[in-house]
């Protein structure tokens, strides 16, 4: 049985921030410990000791918790707002910037009369390993077939008009460079998203704006959930209906 395998290695999210927090940590641990030996403690400047030593406890545990989220917690968190769709098991779905292919493969576990595209522009620094082979791998060890990944950009996306009935991403629209490149993929959203269709968007930063934007484009039901902890950076996930 077709099955998100929660033991897979499904990529490393973001590694240049998880990479920069790290040597963030590292730089400010040296300096803590040449602080400490230069400065007189009993001094106000003991404060310096202080601050290095919060920025490297801070910089090495934001690391881990972004390493942690790549490793274990998107897997529930992605389980959890699929589940959470209630699916028929027959729509067209599509996943934005879907990366290692963990949307996808989920998808296609709920929808075996269904059909799933992932469409991604395979960009290294946003997910490493990278590219369309770990996709691959991804849906493999998921045992799911027929999946569609195409290579393209989420503000001019390969697909048809009106041609899915839910598109969905995590972590991917948070990546785009600014207002407007968000405003082109909503545009994108209205095209692709059949009347009656849905999206679901898990991300973190931009949330509220995503749904400020899909409300001005004329979707309904735009709703914005909680922040999710579990994840590093928290995200929420944004849900709104085509009308």
């Amino acid at each position: 049985m077709a099955e998100i395998d929660p033991n897979f290695p499904y990529g490393l999210d973001r590694p240049r921030q998880v990479r920069g927090l790290a040597g963030i940590g590292m730089l400010a641990g040296v300096l803590t410990l040449v602080a400490a030996v230069v400065v007189d403690v009993a001094t106000a400047e003991a404060v310096v000791v202080l601050l290095l030593l919060a920025t490297c406890i801070g910089a090495f545990l934001a690391s881990a918790l972004m390493f942690r989220t790549s490793r274990t917690t998107k897997i529930r968190a992605v389980d959890d707002v699929l589940d959470g769709l209630e699916l028929r098991g027959d729509e067209r779905a599509l996943d934005l910037g879907c990366g290692s292919g963990l949307l996808c493969a989920g998808l296609a576990v709920r929808l075996p009369a269904g059909d799933v595209v992932g469409v991604d522009a395979w960009v290294e620094h946003h997910l490493q390993p990278n590219g369309k082979p770990l996709a691959r791998t991804t849906l493999h060890a998921a045992g799911v077939k027929g999946v569609h990944l195409r290579t393209g950009s989420m503000r001019e996306l390969p697909v048809e008009d009106g041609a899915v009935q839910l598109a969905v991403s995590r972590d991917a629209l948070s990546l785009l460079p600014g207002p407007v490149a968000r405003d082109e993929v909503v545009a994108e959203l209205l095209r692709v998203v059949r009347p009656g269709g849905r999206v679901a968007l898990l991300e973190p930063f931009v949330a509220r704006d995503l749904a400020a934007r899909l409300t001005s484009a004329g979707f309904t039901d735009v709703t914005v959930g909680p922040r999710r902890w579990s994840l590093m950076p928290p995200h929420r996930l944004v849900t709104a209906r085509r009308p």
